[in-house]
């Protein structure tokens, strides 16, 4: 018999078993902090850079930023198309503050009408967004702008035209 109390114990098993663990205990605790809006200190033993793309968003990601450019940003941190109801979590907790009354039709508009006008952000499904980089064949084309009197621009240069045409005709008898 042997005396060693190691024997018929594989260590490197349960230590890589025990790292996992921690892992997913370290990716529990970030979530709970960011939801919070609280930071864990760097000064922590198990404190560690994520290799999870978009852990970097934090409280204060999306100040000064419109709903649009925080969205982008988001989306390409989180590298996945995003609901409408995570998008919203996800600017509330990186810092921007929505007065509305109903928050998450606010978003899900804003971000329509980017889609509608050709913008980064497209409508995958309905309440799913990703970047039109992502989804090309779902970018709408943009419209024309507008110019003073509700007129799109080519509908203004057409006028011009006729109206020339008009002027020239009634110069030359």
């Amino acid at each position: 018999m042997s005396s060693d109390p190691s024997a018929g114990i594989d260590y490197e098993l349960v230590l890589a078993d025990l790292r996992a663990k921690r892992d997913k205990l370290d990716a529990a605790i970030t979530g709970i902090e960011t939801m919070l809006g609280v930071r864990g200190l760097a000064s922590e033993p198990s404190a560690k850079p994520s290799a999870t793309p978009g852990n970097d968003l934090g409280p204060g990601a999306f100040l000064g930023m419109t709903i649009v450019d925080a969205t982008v940003k988001l989306l390409q941190a989180k590298r996945a198309n995003q609901r409408t109801e995570d998008i919203l979590s996800a600017l509330k907790a990186g810092g921007i503050a929505l007065a509305s009354s109903n928050p998450i039709n606010t978003v899900g508009s804003v971000l329509n009408r980017d889609w509608a006008q050709g913008g980064e952000i497209v409508r995958v499904d309905r309440g799913v967004w990703g970047l039109a980089a992502w989804h090309p064949r779902l970018r709408k084309k943009s419209a024309e702008p507008k110019n003073g009197n509700g007129s799109t621009e080519g509908q203004k240069n057409q006028t011009d035209e006729v109206n020339s045409g008009e002027a020239d005709n009634q110069s030359n008898p």
